[in-house]
């Protein structure tokens, strides 16, 4: 039974974003997002010399019972002898009584700056299903007019619009989210519910090491903001060896610091990742975990062995 006189100032942070004007995030957490940066950006589609399928399956606040579980299916695609790409995201993302199920169709136009540069703009139409079980609340204030003891669906449309650029060694991308702010028609007795228009910034690049070329490091950052919160960032560094093995590191201030490690064999590759919450929820759960697995479609794997 979820208690909600235990987990309502978390619940409505993540439910009641719109409303309420307060910090909090109405989209999946990721913590390995370099592995699914598809996910924030639907301009990368295409971007890559092979077809990414992925799916990743995160767990949060480990130890507290109806937390965040969010599982990801990914993929995308360039045309052959197009600039165009294509690609879909199906995830599903639930909380205690709250869930929803997304599904996002993507496509991207490329364009050559030279040679090795190109910049990408995306567009994804989303439909994304709401569900709310209020049978799983228990509540303190028993006449609260806002519960109604029922299960409530809805189904919400909306947009994403991206832009990337890329070369061999770096990568760099905006992206908005929920353009429309659609109506979140969950719950008549609150005046207005609605999606909170998300932005991400991204950057990262690719160092090699001239004297030991089987060692490659790669610093990057993600920004993720809404009309209504500050600015959250993920700072994060990866360590390549022999392009096949990874280690990687991740802080997010004021919430968790983040370790992944990871290896590829042939198209497939797998990927770990372990959160270590210091924030206050600390003395509630032993943090977050985070699994992929996906395949690259078509890769030349005698030809390159890398991620990128």
């Amino acid at each position: 039974m979820f208690d909600m006189k235990k987990f309502l100032p978390i619940f409505i942070v993540i439910l009641f974003a719109g409303a309420s004007q307060v910090n909090a995030q109405q989209l999946p957490l990721y913590s390995q997002y370099m592995l699914n940066d598809f996910f924030y950006n639907p301009a990368i589609a295409g971007s890559k010399e092979y077809s990414p399928i992925l799916l990743s399956i995160h767990k949060q606040w480990i130890g507290i019972k109806e937390t965040p579980s969010t599982q990801t299916l990914s993929g995308h695609t360039m045309l052959s002898n197009s600039n165009v790409g294509l690609g879909a995201v199906i995830f599903h993302d639930s909380f205690g009584p709250e869930s929803h199920l997304g599904l996002q169709a993507i496509y991207s136009y490329h364009f050559h700056i030279d040679r090795l540069n190109k910049i990408s703009l995306g567009l994804a139409a989303v439909a994304e299903q709401y569900k709310m079980d209020q049978r799983f609340l228990t509540l303190t204030v028993y006449d609260d007019p806002a519960i109604t003891y029922m299960i409530e669906k809805t189904i919400v449309p909306d947009a994403i619009f991206g832009a990337y650029a890329y070369g061999k060694k770096y990568y760099a991308g905006i992206t908005g989210s929920y353009l429309f702010q659609s109506k979140l028609k969950i719950n008549k007795n609150v005046e207005e519910n609605k999606m909170v228009r998300h932005y991400f910034v991204m950057g990262g690049y690719k160092f090699d090491f001239p004297n030991s070329p089987q060692f490659e490091i790669e610093p990057s950052v993600l920004m993720k903001t809404t009309e209504v919160t500050m600015p959250q960032f993920d700072v994060n560094v990866k360590f390549y060896y022999d392009k096949n093995y990874w280690f990687g590191m991740s802080l997010r201030p004021g919430d968790s610091f983040v370790a992944s490690i990871g290896f590829k064999h042939n198209q497939y590759f797998f990927g770990y990742a372990y959160d270590f919450t210091f924030s206050d929820l600390s003395s509630y759960t032993y943090g977050s975990q985070e699994i992929v697995f996906g395949m690259n479609i078509g890769e030349n794997t005698r030809r390159s062995r890398s991620f990128f």
